[in-house]
């Protein structure tokens, strides 16, 4: 979720450019119930609460550009990128410039200012307001504040986060002081190795706006709206047409939409992770599998219902254990 945005939505809308690439050594492998369930909460510091509550409210109402680079455990070479950001009529847009390679770019067309996605507000300790029964983010993770850093020529503060249970990685947060946009981000998997890590090189909040808005489009253009998420949601809903039977603790429903080829795609978050369910109807062999691309991971299942075969995919950074229990517990309503 940490990695700027735009990259995000590039890895989680358009999985099968790899998941088709599945390979089916994996497929037999047994789903590792570790048994493990959600320990008892730590209490969460006033200094973490305040910080992850700028995380998710103040950075989407800032104007701003600036370059990162990122890396993934499956590419050691660094990427570099820019990222453009503002807020124009009260809703916000972002540009991610690729500056290695072909000119490309992404586009992105936001929400409006004081829209709160749900993961936000559980982000944000608003769980009551939902009147949901739901896991706080400490009954999910132990925060601790590691120290300060400066990134990018700015004061930040480190924020680690360690899951409670085996259903989700762990993250090293850099996060800006005055604005809590996240400056530096780590992903690390069980074993404490990298999983992806993208850092700010230099950042600049007082940007001239319209001089970001009038630069020219890259040869190659892709655009996407933020319209999955409910803004603002009073209660917890669920999928049409499909059933989860088992998510990981914390985990709640954020939206579904139908992307290409009528492929249902939904999705869940716990505040701080994601993953996305794929549904399309198949015929023929359904390969099963795992895949990966950095933090991303892919697995691959099939599902046969009312006579009708349909291909699983779970796209989010989630360990393999989680997504398999989740691609074998779907059923439909």
């Amino acid at each position: 979720m940490f990695t700027p945005l735009c990259i995000r939505t590039l890895l989680f809308f358009s999985p099968l450019a790899f998941s088709l690439n599945l390979h089916a050594q994996n497929a037999s492998a047994p789903v590792a119930d570790s048994g493990a369930q959600v320990s008892a909460s730590v209490t969460q510091s006033p200094e973490v609460a305040k910080l992850l509550q700028k995380m998710a409210s103040v950075p989407h109402t800032l104007n701003y550009q600036g370059s990162f680079t990122y890396q993934h455990k499956d590419n050691p070479s660094l990427q570099s990128f820019r990222i453009i950001h503002w807020v124009e009529d009260g809703v916000e847009h972002e540009r991610l410039q690729h500056l290695n390679g072909t000119e490309r770019e992404f586009v992105r067309s936001g929400k409006a200012i004081g829209c709160e996605s749900l993961g936000n507000q559980l982000l944000q300790g608003k769980i009551s307001q939902l009147g949901a029964n739901l896991a706080r983010m400490d009954e999910l993770y132990r925060f601790e504040i590691s120290g300060t850093e400066r990134v990018a020529g700015r004061e930040a503060t480190a924020l680690l986060a360690l899951p409670l249970d085996a259903y989700r990685h762990s993250s090293l947060l850099t996060i800006d002081n005055e604005t809590g946009l996240v400056l530096k981000s780590w992903l690390v998997d069980e074993s404490a190795r990298p999983l992806e890590r993208y850092q700010f090189i230099d950042i600049d909040f007082s940007p001239d706006l319209k001089s970001m808005q009038q630069q020219p489009a890259a040869k190659l253009q892709r655009s996407a709206t933020s319209k999955l998420s409910e803004c603002n949601p009073s209660e917890l809903k669920q999928p049409e047409h499909w059933r989860l039977a088992w998510v990981p603790p914390g985990f709640a429903f954020v939206g579904q939409r139908q992307v290409r080829n009528q492929i249902d795609m939904l999705m869940y978050t716990d505040g701080l992770t994601t993953f996305s369910v794929f549904i399309e109807a198949a015929s023929g062999a359904i390969p099963e599998g795992v895949a990966s691309r950095g933090a991303t991971l892919a697995v691959m299942d099939s599902l046969s219902y009312q006579g009708k075969s349909y291909r699983i995919t779970v796209v989010g950074e989630i360990p393999v254990v989680t997504a398999q229990k989740i691609a074998q517990n779907i059923g439909g309503i």
